[in-house]
């Protein structure tokens, strides 16, 4: 084989195993996705994002075809933080060395304003000192404060660059994971969004589910469509009998019945399951965790 080709190969190899152990290594714990009446997310959790559907109008079908319509009333010209608590779950303590980091994103868009899409404050590592870790990158622009043993607090600032937009028609709140480890994992322990006085305005707890109740349509139940019963066709009866009159014959020309014969068909159920396999990409460069343990 041809030495470049085989170079060429062995590098594509590497980048897509690379790649593929991000997304098997990221060590959010994932939650069972929150959903409205309709099966429709109220909030999305992978191993790599957290995510409330904080406010939805309905009106991107095609673009978010599964996200839920909802309407906490919020005013969200008050939101001024959102305060994040992680925890080092409890059988991975023993590994933790402080390489978490990630982003809070408050992202909002309208009809006409696109520019606070997915608006991204990073952070990366930890100051813990009764652990001997410091992995705290200053360069970030959130830095993640201990509160209690192996539980650790960040503020996102929403000032103009990343506050709702007027007249809204999705908001999203996001944390997303940048570590790719496999040695340890994080709770979302809580998620809040607070006033510019630190008042609550709404939140969601470890389990993805709201300090609020949805407003006006979005709480509207749901009708359930009628069932649809087809109607099973008519059992076809068996044909009679045929009586044959035998030839002009001595005294008994009896005739034998017709035999009926019915083929049952098996009921089957195919379903075509597709599995779509994501693939994440991290540029700007590696990250270096710098690890300080007894």
């Amino acid at each position: 084989m041809n030495f470049k080709k085989t170079i060429a190969c062995a590098a594509a190899a590497a980048v897509t195993a690379a790649s593929l152990a991000t997304v098997a290594g990221a060590e959010l714990v994932e939650i069972d996705d929150v959903l409205d009446a309709n099966g429709l997310e109220l909030l999305d959790s992978t191993a790599n994002s957290w995510m409330p559907i904080a406010y939805y109008d309905g009106t991107r079908p095609k673009i978010d075809p599964n996200k839920a319509i909802v309407d906490y009333g919020v005013d969200w010209s008050q939101a001024k933080s959102v305060e994040v608590i992680f925890s080092v779950t409890e059988d991975t303590r023993e590994d933790w060395d402080g390489g978490f980091g990630g982003a809070i994103v408050v992202s909002s868009n309208s009809p006409t304003d696109a520019s606070h899409n997915w608006p991204a404050y990073d952070f990366w590592g930890v100051t813990d000192e009764a652990l001997e870790i410091d992995t705290y990158e200053s360069a970030k622009s959130l830095q993640l404060q201990k509160i209690a043993d192996y539980t650790y607090k960040i503020e996102c600032p929403i000032d103009n660059t990343n506050n709702v937009v007027d007249n809204p028609q999705l908001v999203q709140i996001a944390i997303q994971d940048w570590s790719g480890v496999t040695w340890w994992t994080m709770d979302v322990v809580s998620m809040t969004v607070k006033d510019a006085g630190g008042n609550t305005i709404i939140a969601w707890d470890q389990a993805g589910q709201c300090s609020l109740s949805p407003v006006g349509a979005a709480s509207a139940a749901v009708e359930e469509a009628p069932a649809v019963v087809a109607e099973a066709p008519a059992e076809e009866a068996a044909p009679a009998a045929t009586e044959t009159v035998a030839a002009p014959a001595p005294a008994t020309g009896d005739v034998a019945a017709a035999t009926v014969s019915t083929k049952g068909s098996p009921e089957t159920g195919i379903e075509d399951v597709a599995v779509v396999a994501g693939i994440a990409l991290l540029a700007g460069g590696a990250f270096i965790v710098a690890k300080k343990r007894k």
